[in-house]
């Protein structure tokens, strides 16, 4: 296998552009060993270390983008550069033909509301300018530093606008979802979160339940830690205070730091409206006007309950077969899911690569040992690839390789619809499954869909997908986590 890097001079691309762009090319030539990157010292970094750069791709700087093959000979490596260049020159027409406007205009408009994605190093200027103009922010962008990210989020909160970020992937606000986001129904439950993958699950438990959100407020993953102060976490809650759509707001978030947890929870306390909270895998006690909830699920069903006491989550008919001294193995790419998958099975040991007992921390997240769930929306997977709600190529590969091992008896996978997601998920994952099925006829695949009716998939041709393939299909996480213990945990 040989190594060829091409440099593109003083060409800048936004990263994910160029990873859907390496994506296609990766699809077209099935070859996994496809990068395009900006030369920041970071992403070159990123090259080194999966093994494909070269000298010339070492020389480049900030400005030039590097494409980077690992093919059995250079011809194909051009062929496969000439494709990229065809495939970035059909996008870059596309985003020629679309309304462009500068961010100067933006922020004159009248919209409320700028969503970021650009290099962190970039994102406190750009930021700063929109909160300054009276915007309310999203930030997609991650590797923002969290100095910027206090800044930004104090200035927001000292003008009484909203800082969604740095790393937020999901809101629904006004009835638009931002970034991953479903196609949920209005109504009177108002979420602000962590997380942008427990968002999402929580907010479509509530739509299959027959309830709706009045908004839907991602605040970044660090907001609850005691650095940051859970400075966005209080404001949207100050926002949903005063917002007569809202009648009942539901907290959620990996375990805050404790004195964050505190504040959160004295301020709930203080408040005229419902809370339901879930700092996701800590058991606390109902207090008065607030519900307490140790899983994605438990949250959405006391939401819906605080509207309609006879709101209750549909179980799907499973008959367990039993596989007692099989291995566990979960592919995830909604980090929090994973998440809730560990804690759901707290009594088991389970390693991970996001552990919530760290003696149970996987020595190589790309080596399963024993059983293992594993988050690959982490950034040892997302290095060169797109996120795996919109790339499968990484988790594919997986699924066919834990099948060959004989000691696995239940795969676990979840699958993401809604906006920024992969346009047919369960097509991506059925022919894999398959596969695996064919290489481990007695394999289970055990499979929860996030997602509603409404989403652009189309959830049930999605279910009705998964279910051919031989994938045992679930409404949600925790019933997918339940049916895994079934078959391999209970006696």
């Amino acid at each position: 296998m040989a190594v060829k890097n091409f440099i593109i001079k003083e060409s800048y691309n936004d990263s994910v552009v160029l990873m859907n762009a390496a994506n296609e090319v990766r699809n077209k030539f099935s070859c996994k060993d496809i990068s395009a990157v900006m030369a920041t010292p970071q992403n070159l970094e990123l090259l080194e270390s999966l093994g494909i750069l070269e000298d010339a791709g070492r020389g480049a700087t900030p400005a030039d983008l590097v494409v980077a093959v690992k093919t059995e000979s250079e011809s194909a490596a051009s062929q496969m550069l000439d494709e990229f260049k065809k495939v970035l020159s059909k996008k870059a027409a596309i985003r020629k033909t679309s309304s462009d406007v500068s961010f100067d205009e933006v922020l004159k408009n009248e919209d409320s509301l700028v969503l970021i994605s650009i290099p962190g190093r970039y994102v406190r200027r750009e930021a700063e300018r929109a909160i300054n103009a009276g915007k309310n922010v999203m930030v997609f962008s991650d590797n923002v530093s969290i100095e910027d990210e206090i800044f930004l989020k104090n200035k927001a909160a000292k003008k009484n606008l909203l800082f969604m970020g740095p790393d937020c992937g999901t809101a629904i606000i006004n009835g638009k979802g931002l970034g991953f986001a479903n196609v949920i129904r209005k109504g009177r439950i108002g979420i602000v979160g962590a997380s942008g993958s427990g968002i999402q699950e929580v907010t479509t438990i509530i739509h299959k339940l027959g309830f709706g959100v009045s908004q839907a407020i991602g605040v970044g993953g660090r907001d609850v830690k005691s650095q940051v102060g859970g400075i966005m976490l209080k404001a949207a809650m100050d926002y949903f205070e005063n917002d007569s759509e809202t009648d009942i707001v539901t907290i959620i978030s990996k375990p805050p730091d404790a004195e964050v947890a505190d504040e959160i929870i004295a301020k709930a306390k203080k408040s005229a409206k419902k809370y339901v909270i879930n700092f996701l895998t800590m058991e606390l006690a109902d207090f008065d006007k607030i519900l307490f909830a140790s899983t994605l699920e438990e949250a959405a069903l006391k939401s819906c309950r605080c509207v309609d006491d006879r709101a209750a989550i549909p179980k799907t008919d499973f008959r367990a077969v039993k596989k007692p001294g099989k291995y566990l193995r979960g592919l995830y790419s909604g980090g929090t899911l994973c998440y809730e998958a560990l804690y759901l099975l707290k009594d088991c040991e389970i390693y991970s690569n996001t552990p919530i007992n760290k003696k149970f921390k996987m020595e190589n997240p790309f080596k399963s040992e024993k059983h293992c769930l594993v988050d690959m929306g982490e950034d040892d997977f997302t290095r060169g690839y797109p996120h795996p709600m919109m790339d499968f190529t990484l988790r594919k590969a997986r699924i066919e390789e834990e099948a060959k091992a004989s000691e696995v008896g239940v795969l676990l996978l979840d699958c993401a619809l809604g906006w920024g997601c992969h346009s047919d998920p369960a097509g991506e994952l059925a022919p894999s499954v398959e596969a695996a099925k064919k290489i481990n006829p007695e394999l289970v695949v055990v499979a929860s869909i996030t997602g509603s009716a409404e989403d652009p998939q189309n959830y049930e041709k999605q279910k009705k997908t998964l279910a051919a393939s031989g994938v045992e299909v679930f409404p949600t996480n925790a019933q997918a986590v339940s049916a895994c213990r079934k078959i391999l945990f209970e006696k």
